[in-house]
């Protein structure tokens, strides 16, 4: 999920370039009430703009809303928040800057067996997870069916083998399924921001004890003092201090990385190794994302 101050992130091609600034904008301008399906939004805007917008909004009064805006399709539950993004001409493409953060886990485990994910919205994380990691076992959990029935027009995989999505709460899920992922990602917001529920520190105790003393948990956090400080802090104690957070490029959010294992984090030697041994993905440049992260890791770094 993206708060108001979020923007464009990394530099695209100038044939990939989506405008999210100009997005942006006209999402938290319009501020209006929730209008009917099929309402025509032209008139918002500057004549001039030459944009396609449209709104659909197949669950009525109170579902997320499909917003379309030139060439990305976003999930919506009101006009303050942004839950997801897609280029409709890319779909595995991703668009925000905190999505390809969180990516990043693969900098400290590079190529782990399973996966799950609190949390579908438009399903950026789950495409690229799915994609780039063939024999990786993912589940991701959405509380809300309505979500979940928005997956096609996302492009989010059918159900298979080695990925599905269930509808459940992912407070119960952490606590009460069987298995250990090597990676649990967080990204459990609504329209209100980080649910209470996501941000106890008693959820954090279930996390690390559902990932054991090696699995990784990467959450995302809003970049602000309200949603940000309190629950880094209980991440951090939760998994013995062992915790860091990147901003992402253009700072809305930050990604925490949290593992219990001693070795966690791991020196910067260690991560460019890693680097050399992970090809680009999409719009994950690994190289970047470990010189945003080396800094944080020195802090950690013992002295001499």
């Amino acid at each position: 999920m993206m708060d108001d101050a979020i923007r464009a992130s990394e530099a695209v091609s100038s044939g990939d370039h989506v405008d999210l600034d100009l997005f942006h904008d006209a999402v938290f301008e319009m501020r209006f009430e929730r209008p009917e399906p099929g309402s025509d939004l032209r008139d918002r805007f500057d004549k001039t703009m030459e944009v396609p917008v449209s709104l659909d909004a197949p669950f009525g009064a109170t579902g997320p809303m499909l917003f379309r805006f030139g060439d990305m399709l976003s999930l919506l539950f009101d006009w303050t928040t942004v839950q997801s993004g897609m280029k409709v001409s890319d779909p595995d493409y991703l668009l925000f800057d905190y999505t390809r953060m969180m990516m990043g886990f693969r900098l400290f485990r590079p190529q782990p067996r399973r996966i799950e994910m609190i949390g579908l919205g438009g399903g950026s994380l789950a495409k690229a997870c799915y994609r780039c990691l063939p024999d990786c076992d993912i589940t991701v959990v959405e509380i809300d069916p309505e979500v979940i029935a928005l997956r096609d027009r996302f492009h989010v995989p059918a159900d298979d083998h080695r990925f599905r999505v269930i509808c459940a709460d992912g407070v119960d899920y952490v606590a009460n399924a069987s298995g250990r992922p090597d990676v649990l990602f967080l990204d459990g917001f609504d329209s209100r921001g980080l649910p209470k529920a996501l941000s106890e520190r008693g959820f954090y105790d279930s996390c690390r004890a559902r990932l054991g003393s090696e699995g990784l948990l990467v959450a995302n956090l809003c970049d602000n003092d309200a949603g940000f400080a309190l629950p880094k802090r209980r991440i951090a104690a939760s998994f013995d201090g062992r915790a860091i957070a990147i901003p992402a490029e253009r700072r809305g959010n930050r990604i925490v990385f949290a593992c219990a294992d001693a070795a966690f984090p791991p020196p910067t030697e260690s991560l460019r190794r890693t680097v050399d041994d992970l090809p680009s993905h999409g719009a994950v440049d690994y190289a970047a994302k470990a010189r945003r992260i080396e800094p944080e890791l020195m802090r950690w770094a013992p002295r001499p």
